[in-house]
């Protein structure tokens, strides 16, 4: 059954992104521009909405939904500029990279192949990286943190502010911050 939901979700996932158009690398161009907003909005909406729903679903049915949250480390700032390196060049992130591939698109394969070889390569030199003194020097930054409890709560120290209120506040603020931020972000910044 979780397999058949993860196909289902996948699948409405993969067709919105494509009909809000983020499997068009033209318009992931002009978002990271910021000469058209709509993707960022629609972003936005999205995240506000979501963060919303899980920490709701979580108030009513305590650890229904679950993340794992890592400890920051400086190899999460070099994959994250990395990442954006790849998503600026190849106009495609992962979740558009699929969709676009489902759409038949020939720079799809070429960016998914890569990200899988890529993937399997990390897979199997994880053990030796691991226990290289360069990984061992950058592994830890510091405590896994939350803004709120509600999803997870790891015992670690948590802002003081945050630590007595409820994950739901936290979230509706947070959400309610990000929905209200897309609606009024212009349709653009700058000129194309």
């Amino acid at each position: 059954m979780e397999i058949l939901l993860a196909i289902i979700l996948g699948g409405a996932f993969g067709f919105v992104l494509h009909r809000i158009g983020a499997t068009n690398p033209t318009r992931l161009i002009d978002m990271l521009r910021l000469s058209d907003l709509k993707l960022e909005k629609v972003i936005l909406f999205s995240i506000g909405l979501t963060m919303i729903a899980i920490f709701a679903i979580n108030t009513v049915v305590p650890g229904a939904v679950h993340f794992s949250i890592r400890a920051a480390y400086w190899g999460t700032f070099v994959g994250g500029l990395i990442f954006g390196v790849g998503f600026a060049l190849a106009a495609l992130c992962p979740g558009t990279g699929v969709a676009a591939l489902g759409e038949g698109r020939l720079d799809a394969v070429v960016y998914v192949i890569g990200g899988l070889v890529g993937t399997l390569l990390i897979a199997l030199s994880w053990g030796w990286l691991t226990s290289t003194p360069l990984f061992q020097l950058v592994s830890d930054l510091g405590p896994k943190v939350t803004l709120a409890d509600g999803v997870v709560r790891h015992g670690h120290v948590m802002p003081a502010i945050f630590d007595s209120v409820p994950g739901i506040v936290v979230a509706l603020v947070f959400g309610g911050a990000l929905i209200a931020l897309a609606f009024i972000l212009p349709q653009k910044l700058r000129e194309k």
